[in-house]
């Protein structure tokens, strides 16, 4: 079962956007980063692809796949019940065939959460007790 958290997207812009991620270890870069659907990217940041770069990335065991790569970042929150955690700046991706938005593996330490299990879908931040269920998927 995949892991899902409540985000709060930010751009620069000043557009919020509530949203739900899958947390993807297997999602490895060296900085944090963020894959958005097209679609989501758009509704965020209106005209994306005019300030962006399309470059080809390598998957797991697949074809090389067509990117956006933002030249900005966001400011991502986990939204944690009623409340806001820790805020961290993103890189973005963007995807014109991903429906889901998917945070990197440096993305889920910087915003300090900790997988509690995959299989029943559990997690918390970083420093607290409290163990949150998987959220429904959100598709774009």
């Amino acid at each position: 079962m995949a892991v899902r958290v409540p985000l709060r997207l930010r751009s620069g812009e000043g557009r919020d956007l509530d949203t739900v991620a899958v947390l993807n270890g297997g999602f490895e870069v060296e900085v944090p980063h963020l894959l958005l659907p097209a679609p989501c990217a758009e509704r965020l940041i209106p005209g994306f692809r005019r300030d962006a770069v399309l470059r080809q990335y390598q998957a797991a065991g697949a074809t090389p796949l067509p990117l956006y790569r933002l030249l900005k970042t966001l400011f991502v929150c986990v939204l944690v019940g009623k409340r806001e955690g820790p805020t961290t700046q993103l890189h973005v991706l963007v995807s014109e065939t991903e429906r889901e938005l998917l945070v990197s593996d440096s993305g889920i330490d910087a915003l300090r959460i900790r997988i509690e299990g995959f299989r029943p879908g559990r997690w918390r931040l970083a420093g607290e007790k409290r163990i949150w269920k998987t959220s429904r998927a959100h598709l774009w």
